[in-house]
């Protein structure tokens, strides 16, 4: 067995994960933000959350709003997973990454905005997965390599 080390050295190039993983925050508050006109155009009454089924454009165009903003929300905490485990050992490369999703999501979000979720697949929602993914490879890779196996 080997002596495992009391410490963790952070570099200071970690600090624009920290910075990218802070913006990140920017990008699902402004598609959360995007919901509420349209909500109020939908006339959908709080605490409903969805409209079915959907009669007119305005409800279309809130579902839309809504489920950008929701999907973002189910892909938020494992982005920030991938980001802070790769961006210990790939500071700079995580960081670009990650600015990457978050320009994706927002490419995303006004794809999906349109009323049309077909346009939600476009050059954003593609920058933001294989972002994603390579920073999940990143962590993974980076920490079977640091463990030593």
């Amino acid at each position: 067995l080997r002596k495992m080390s009391d410490t963790i050295t952070i570099s200071n190039d970690f600090g624009y994960v920290i910075a990218v993983a802070a913006a990140s925050g920017i990008v699902v508050w402004t598609q959360g933000f995007a919901v509420m006109p349209a909500r109020k155009a939908a006339k959908v009454e709080y605490p409903n959350f969805s409209v079915y089924p959907i009669k007119t454009d305005e409800e279309r165009l809130y579902m839309c709003a809504q489920r950008a903003h929701q999907n973002t929300l189910e892909a938020y905490p494992g982005f920030l997973a991938a980001l802070l485990g790769a961006g210990l050992l790939y500071p700079k490369t995580a960081a670009a990454l990650g600015a990457g999703w978050c320009v994706g999501r927002v490419g995303y979000g006004i794809g999906y905005r349109t009323g049309d979720p077909k346009k939600r697949i476009n050059a954003g929602t593609f920058i933001a997965y294989i972002s994603f993914l390579s920073l999940v490879g990143m962590g993974v890779v980076g920490g079977i390599r640091k463990a030593a196996f």
